[in-house]
């Protein structure tokens, strides 16, 4: 069963309108058709008998007269031929009505047949007095018309009836469709375009609360980002002023304490700056066509790791790509950092392919591994692993927080793996 509201709305409209359609052809083909049928066939027979009765009773010279009466007045008709007709299998259950009424009547197997030449014209050879007698009637004389075209009819509405609930029913669900597309780009970060504030009394005020709480939020958005701009800008002041006031202390001072204090100032001002990169938007970010092995090779240079450290990349150096660059590099860099910082010092490998029309990057270590329990936690700001993960390291616990947000306000893809043996990070663009 589909999980959208319009298509179990649809689903159980269609469903139930099938249902009263073939319960109504059910009951009046039941009630109506064959019991009208039955007697409209009874009442044929009894003509038909009686037709061939007075025939035969008749003087020969008034036979003729008696014939055409019948062919004028009840559409009957006289046949020749002495061959027998055959069975023959009728689709239609009147003329099973109509022989069985005959059978009963005359105490033999009657057969209705039709005309070789002309398939609406039946004949029936009757015997009267040891002597036979061919009538033709035309199909329509036989049947249930009008409750035909009733069923006809109301097979018409019904599907009329299912086509407007379904119209109904689109035009009901399509504002909530808007407002689910909506919450899923606020969730991912973007800004929705305002949701039209009309249809019905409560889809309206839905989605203009829905727009109040979609500014409001934009609103929260941009002021937090002016505010943390404010308190980065007025910290880094006095904390570069302390770094270069523990660099100017006299050598008297205990050295191992200067350089902790002085390492503990750069950590703040590392989580500071990652922590703007966490809050900075993306949104006014162009597309760039970039050279993944080039962008790559860039952010190792950037990272500068141990020389004795290898990295091992994988992938074609001519591989071009459209995408946002600025994004894709910022990521890159994080995870690429992640891993040379947590791998224990043992080769890490950087490979790339086509996956469909998308790119899969993949990021891999030979670290200790993160354990089930905390694979989804480690996404989150300040989140850390104190049995592998700690600040002597120089991680701040936003790195991979940033990668995550980044990925969905992006709408890419990203899965981790990790075991005793390592990690390996997968993003699709």
């Amino acid at each position: 069963m589909t999980k959208t509201l319009f298509g179990r709305t649809s689903l159980i409209i269609t469903s139930t309108m099938l249902i009263f359609l073939l319960a109504t052809i059910t009951i009046a083909g039941y009630f109506i058709i064959l019991p009208v049928g039955k007697r409209n066939a009874d009442d044929l027979a009894s003509l038909i008998l009686l037709s061939a009765q007075t025939y035969v009773e008749l003087p020969p010279e008034t036979r003729q007269d008696f014939v055409n009466e019948l062919s004028k007045s009840h559409q009957l008709y006289w046949g020749t031929g002495n061959e027998p007709l055959a069975g023959h299998t009728h689709l239609k259950p009147h003329f099973n009505f109509m022989e069985k009424s005959l059978s009963d009547r005359l105490g033999s197997t009657v057969d209705i047949a039709p005309q070789v030449d002309n398939p609406d014209r039946h004949w029936v050879d009757i015997k009267i007095s040891d002597k036979a007698v061919r009538i033709g009637f035309d199909q329509q004389r036989i049947g249930v018309s009008l409750p035909y075209v009733a069923l006809y009819l109301i097979l018409i509405l019904s599907v009329m009836a299912i086509l407007s609930s379904l119209l109904l029913v689109r035009k009901i669900t399509k504002p909530v469709q808007n407002i689910s597309k909506a919450a899923a780009i606020i969730g991912a970060g973007g800004i929705p375009n305002p949701l039209l504030e009309e249809g019905p009394k409560e889809l309206a005020e839905t989605a203009k609360a829905f727009n109040k709480m979609s500014t409001d939020v934009q609103s929260l958005l941009e002021n937090r980002t002016v505010l943390l701009g404010g308190i980065s800008h007025d910290l880094r002041t006095p904390l570069t002023r302390m770094k270069m006031a523990l660099e100017m202390l006299p050598n008297s001072v205990d050295a191992g304490l200067s350089g902790e204090l002085i390492e503990a100032v750069d950590n703040m001002e590392l989580i500071i700056r990652e922590y703007m990169q966490l809050t900075k938007g993306l949104e006014d970010e162009n597309i760039e066509r970039i050279n993944i092995n080039t962008l790559i090779a860039t952010i190792i240079k950037e990272i500068k790791p141990d020389k004795a450290q290898v990295i091992k990349v994988v992938g074609d150096t001519d591989y071009q790509l459209e995408t946002y660059a600025v994004a894709l590099h910022r990521v890159l860099f994080n995870l690429i950092e992640n891993a040379i910082s947590y791998g224990n010092k043992n080769p890490i490998s950087i490979s790339w392919k086509q996956q469909g029309d998308a790119l899969e990057l993949a990021i891999t270590d030979q670290g200790p591994g993160i354990p089930e329990q905390h694979q989804e936690k480690i996404f989150r700001p300040f989140y850390r692993l104190e049995s592998s993960r700690n600040r002597a390291s120089g991680g701040t616990g936003l790195g991979l927080a940033i990668v995550d947000q980044i990925i969905t306000r992006r709408a890419w893809k990203i899965n981790l793996v990790s075991n005793d043996n390592g990690t390996t990070i997968t993003i699709l663009i």
